[in-house]
């Protein structure tokens, strides 16, 4: 082995001791950094939107001083990170901690907020599967009932009233579906079932309306009358006022069809 190779083997070894030595210098230093600086490093991170360096510090300000004063606010910023990253079951495992780690943090009403509003973001559509959904309802009625005078309750408020009317139209679209297969009395049962658990939503006027439809089709006119009457209990609006004349476009067509099948049963 020529002296040349013998050099470069001899640096390559010297290279990594150096880096090495380096390495847990940094790493030791890092840990002895004061809890504080962490946490600047952490929010100036956070501020310029890099969350995984934001992570990086503020999972260090936890490790060094759990139970200090920073550790809360640390939490919070965590599960704030992974809110702006849009992983949204990760930013509630760490909201969840600082609720139940730091319950006497001031932080923790707006985490519990917090932990409502990840599930609400996760929320699809509604032809899709509706399980965020329902966790979402479930977290802002508990968020209420935890605290009940927050100025975050309207909010929530607002939140559930969204939801719900989500979840109303999911069962609404499946009952106008039935009827539009001309399959009235389950299309029936689910503006019923509609009616019964989400009767303060804004698809409650169109079940009823939608209810009327079934019932003229159905040739049952008494009961398409009380569904109009239920239905100017509601405010009136150019689409609900649009439904009602669509209605009567085809109430008077089933009048006429029964006149005409009247005519044939007397000609024979």
């Amino acid at each position: 082995m020529d002296s040349l190779t013998v050099n470069k083997k001899v640096l390559a070894v010297w290279l990594f001791v150096l880096l090495a030595i380096m390495t847990c210098s940094t790493k030791t230093n890092n840990l002895k950094m004061d809890p504080a600086e962490f946490f600047q490093r952490g929010e100036e991170a956070f501020n310029k939107k890099r969350y995984e360096k934001a992570i990086d510090n503020f999972n260090m300000v936890i490790l060094n001083s759990p139970g200090g004063e920073l550790a809360d606010d640390a939490q919070y910023y965590l599960g704030e990170c992974y809110f702006k990253k849009k992983e949204y079951l990760l930013a509630v495992s760490e909201y969840q901690q600082l609720t139940e780690r730091y319950s006497y943090s001031p932080l923790a009403e707006k985490a519990y907020y917090q932990v409502a509003l990840s599930y609400f973001e996760q929320s699809p559509k509604y032809p899709l599967e509706q399980q965020s959904s329902l966790r979402a309802l479930q977290a802002f009625q508990d968020f209420i009932d935890s605290y009940p005078i927050s100025d975050l309750r309207l909010s929530a408020e607002q939140k559930i009233t969204e939801i719900r009317n989500k979840l109303a139209r999911k069962v609404f679209e499946s009952g106008k579906l039935y009827r539009k297969l001309e399959q009235f009395e389950s299309a029936i049962l689910y503006l019923d079932k509609m009616l019964e658990e989400f009767y303060d939503t804004d698809w409650a006027v169109f079940a009823h309306l939608e209810k009327a439809h079934c019932y003229i089709r159905m040739r049952q006119f008494d009961q398409y009358q009380e569904m109009l009457k239920l239905v100017k209990k509601y405010d009136s609006n150019d689409q609900i006022n649009a439904y009602l004349y669509r209605l009567n476009k085809i109430y008077e067509r089933e009048l006429r069809k029964i006149a005409r099948e009247e005519k044939r049963k007397q000609r024979r």
